[in-house]
């Protein structure tokens, strides 16, 4: 149950993400408060805590490097999070890089793109989070 929410939440911001380049925040924060509040139903409260370490962090990182990862990849990894705990949103975390770096990667010697624009990573993470969920 927990899984489809988080699924659906990440198709959501994907939408968002690769239209126009930022999720709301709104949807962000109804989103998290959801997927919390469901996690708390099912996890310990230092579970919960913990699973957010990841996303607080990047969202550190958003704040002190603005142009490398958006307020809203962090945001979203806190609440994805929250839900998953931090065994699994770190390896889900890990999957979704992953497949963004392999998409830079295509896109800068495959496709010969200058490599300046970003790339959307929410869409990335909801690929992550689908595999993770068939393994």
């Amino acid at each position: 149950m927990l899984s489809l929410t988080v699924i659906l939440f990440l198709a959501c911001l994907s939408v968002y993400d690769i239209r126009e380049k930022s999720p709301p925040l709104w949807l962000l924060l109804v989103g998290g408060a959801v997927l919390g509040g469901l996690s708390l139903l099912e996890n310990e409260p230092v579970e919960v805590l913990t699973g957010c370490l990841p996303g607080m962090v990047l969202l550190l990182v958003a704040f002190a490097l603005p142009k490398s990862l958006g307020t809203g990849d962090g945001m979203t990894i806190l609440a994805v999070g929250a839900a998953w705990g931090l065994g699994d949103c770190c390896q889900w975390l890990l999957l979704g890089f992953v497949f963004a770096a392999l998409a830079g990667l295509w896109k800068r010697f495959v496709r010969k793109e200058s490599g300046k624009e970003q790339i959307a990573l929410i869409p990335f993470l909801l690929l992550a989070a689908i595999g993770e969920c068939l393994i």
